[in-house]
């Protein structure tokens, strides 16, 4: 990590400088080759040997976000907080925890990066509005406040987007699921071309709610429509047929705020096949279970919440005020958490749970998966619930059919995670199979001869 203080005056020269130069004005990037690019036409501009340390710290400042976009090339690093001007950053690796680092920044330093990211963002932060949700171009959420709402100082803290997005098959080689759980998961998502599952995710912060809704949305048939709804946009989709929206905070002084509940309200006219909203924190909540009270299946969402039970919970209280009669329509809570195992982080589906009835105020749930934390495997504890006798009753086959549907998949992703398919190969053999699974499965016979 290069020493940027000691260059201070020097890039603040070398920067009026090159604020002539239209090439160099309002550019951001965190991507580890943009900026190799991009240092080596501020060289040209400069026309003068510069010192290389000097060239790498002035590039970071221009292109990037400063001295705190070498964190964003590291691949094992999740996080990156700052707590205050003039303290250490602190970062969060996958492999070796919490990281107390040696560098530090200044006020003016933390101002500059904050307004950055606020503007590449559309978005305002000062002392009248000092909370940001931001993002880089990347993709990385950034949260920051000022010193209105964190009185020891400036703040930033910074979700790293994962370049390569984690597929089904790691997360069953990581073990946050296994081969069965996925393939059930596989045929709740699809439905059996009848009747696709509305699915929430839960867990705590960074438990890895969105990295599985990811994952999952694999098994959406690609003839289909998605619309997905964010806060800061998070959701990560590989789908053609896609439309990302994300909320817009009101301009300081106006009430031009588009929240949530009104891109979920404006989602519900424009004709989707599949809804996905990212985090439900509030009134949004209600839109969301009133289109799949009337005929929108196939929604997936996001919720903080420590396990199932506690999410129904937290969907029948304010500000969410979920009706009792409609929380029915959710089928599926997939419960998901964060710990260490031997010393390493782990994300681990815990729970997999339906809503099976109700019982004077108290809805009634069965338990499909559980995690055993002894012996650490995922636990089937009830295969063919509601959602499966639904699907048998919606659909041609019988329950031992469609159990013995779920096996066939589980071989087959099972298979995929031996053969090592990246993306595209996986994408394209899942899709392969609601046409033809036997043409699948000779696709997946060809990636796992050609790898060898």
């Amino acid at each position: 990590m290069p020493d940027c203080k000691k260059y201070a005056e020097e890039i603040k020269k070398l920067e009026k400088q090159l604020n002539m130069v239209e090439e160099f004005k309002d550019i951001l990037t965190v991507n580890k080759d943009e900026i190799a690019e991009i240092k080596e036409k501020i060289r040209a501009a400069l026309s003068s040997n510069i010192d290389e340390e000097l060239l790498e710290c002035l590039t970071y400042k221009i292109a990037g976000i400063g001295i705190l976009t070498p964190f964003m090339f590291d691949d094992d690093l999740e996080e990156v907080m700052v707590i205050g001007s003039d303290t250490p950053v602190y970062t969060f690796d996958r492999n070796r925890g919490m990281i107390t680092t040696d560098v530090a920044l200044d006020r003016d330093e933390l101002d500059y990066i904050i307004q950055k990211i606020a503007k590449f963002s559309g978005r305002t932060i000062n002392v009248d509005n000092p909370l940001l949700d931001g993002r880089l171009p990347d993709g990385s959420r950034v949260n920051a406040t000022l010193y209105g709402v964190s009185p020891r100082g400036v703040t930033i803290t910074i979700r790293k987007f994962t370049h390569e997005s984690l597929t089904i098959l790691d997360l069953i080689r990581f073990e946050t699921m296994n081969s069965m759980v996925a393939a059930f998961l596989w045929l709740a998502v699809e439905g059996l071309g009848t009747k696709p599952s509305n699915i929430l995710m839960v867990g705590g912060t960074a438990s890895g709610k969105t990295t599985t809704l990811n994952a999952c949305s694999i098994f959406i048939p690609k003839k289909e429509r998605i619309l997905s709804i964010e806060d800061t946009l998070e959701i990560n989709l590989k789908h053609d047929h896609w439309v990302p929206m994300e909320t817009k905070p009101p301009d300081p002084g106006s009430q031009n705020e588009i929240t949530m509940d009104d891109l979920l309200k404006n989602a519900l006219r424009m004709r989707p096949d599949r809804i996905i909203v990212g985090e439900v924190r509030s009134s949004e909540a209600l839109t969301l279970f009133t289109a799949m009270n009337t005929g929108h299946e196939g929604c997936m969402a996001t919720l903080h919440a420590n396990s199932a039970r506690d999410a129904i919970s937290r969907l029948q209280s304010h500000p969410m005020d979920v009706p009792d009669i409609m929380i029915p329509a959710l089928d599926l809570i997939v419960a998901q958490t964060r710990l260490m195992e031997d010393g390493k982080l782990a994300r681990r589906v815990f729970e997999i749970a339906e809503i099976s009835g109700k019982e004077g105020d108290t809805f009634l749930m069965n338990t499909l998966f559980e995690y055993n934390p002894k012996t650490r495997e995922i636990d089937t504890k009830i295969l063919n619930g509601q959602i499966i006798r639904e699907l048998s009753n919606l659909s041609t086959l019988s329950i031992k059919e469609i159990n013995r549907e779920i096996e066939k998949r589980k071989m087959l992703l099972e298979t995929m995670v031996e053969a090592d398919l990246g993306y595209k190969e996986l994408y394209d053999i899942i899709q392969t199979y609601y046409k033809d699974p036997d043409k699948a499965l000779e696709k997946l016979s060809q990636s796992v001869e050609h790898g060898l």
